[in-house]
């Protein structure tokens, strides 16, 4: 009984990093294709 829960909970902990550290990825992806579209379309 303590063993499956303890598997949950070890599952659902990693999940949740592995979804904090995709969001990240992806933020500062998006963050750098912002800065590359801005730089295109500068007048400077």
């Amino acid at each position: 009984m303590y063993v499956t829960m303890i598997a949950l909970a070890g599952l659902i902990s990693t999940m949740f990093v592995a979804t904090v550290a995709s969001t990240i990825s992806e933020l500062r992806r998006e963050q750098a294709n912002l800065r590359a579209f801005a730089k295109r379309h500068s007048a400077f």
